[in-house]
């Protein structure tokens, strides 16, 4: 029969142990003590909360005491945020509109607490974006769809002074508010490209209708001056003109005819029955 016989461990493995011991022990203790401190960034304001009790306090950017496992902390970035939302409305004429707005907003460093407490950390979607789809019904329900382009800048004015005033009460400050795009439904844009075809249609006959009357007129006053012409002339030509004219081109040689064998000459001289 074999007996296990146990071997104590000698000094050194005492050591190595001791050590290992101690090690686990410090470490046990840095963890403790980190866990027992939290760093805010620039830009936020943390908010300690006690998971028991549920109080909870606003901390600006810095390092501070918790208490692990009893407190948790959550970082608020409040510097500007930039953020896109597509809204679709109906115009004052019931067309349907799609606009793409970016809002420029931040909460309220002096408020976070407050925000916590009464929204949470998701107070982009529960409150901003609800906020900013009805500013902009409100605002496009107004206008009839032609003039939604035409008057942007007043709309997107009308959209930022209401959101401004919707948000003001959940401590989030809004800075700017742009429209990036305006689109239409399918049906509007096609019935507007017909109508800018039809009115190009209309250009084109107006100018081609003004044209054949200027050609019109064109044609008259040339008739005209021939018909003055004409009559200049006629009152202009004489019998003594004539024969200046005759003279003029007259070559100094008399015409002939021949007859006959060529013998008999008969010459054709002017008839000058003035003389």
């Amino acid at each position: 029969m074999n007996v296990y016989k146990f071997d104590f461990p000698n000094n050194e493995t005492k050591a190595i142990i001791k050590i290992v011991v101690i090690a686990a022990v410090l470490l046990l203790i840095f963890g403790a003590v980190w866990a027992s401190f939290f760093q805010v960034p620039v830009g936020y304001v943390g908010v300690r909360i006690n998971i028991f009790s549920g109080e909870t306090k606003s901390f600006a950017a810095g390092t501070y005491l918790k208490v692990p496992v009893m407190h948790k902390v959550v970082n608020y970035d409040v510097k500007t945020q930039r953020q896109e939302f597509k809204a679709t409305s109906a115009s004052k004429d019931l067309q349907s509109v799609h606009a793409i707005i970016v809002v420029n907003f931040r909460p309220d460093y002096s408020k976070v607490n407050d925000i916590h407490t009464n929204i949470g950390s998701d107070y982009l979607w529960k409150v901003v974006e609800p906020a900013v789809q009805e500013a902009a019904k409100a605002a496009i329900s107004k206008l009839p769809v032609e003039m939604v382009v035409v008057e942007r800048e007043n709309l997107r004015a009308a959209i930022e002074e209401r959101l401004s005033q919707k948000l003001a009460p959940y401590n989030i400050i809004i800075e700017n508010v742009n429209i990036t795009n305006i689109d239409f439904s399918h049906e509007f844009n096609r019935v507007v490209e017909e109508k800018q075809i039809e009115e190009q249609k209309v250009k084109k006959a107006e100018y081609q209708r003004m044209q054949a009357e200027e050609e019109k007129k064109r044609q008259i006053l040339l008739a005209e001056a021939e018909a003055k012409k004409q009559e200049l002339l006629k009152q202009s030509v004489n019998k003594e003109i004539i024969g200046l004219k005759w003279i003029e081109k007259w070559d100094g040689r008399l015409p002939a005819y021949m007859m006959g064998d060529g013998q008999n000459v008969i010459m054709a001289l002017p008839n000058d029955k003035s003389k």
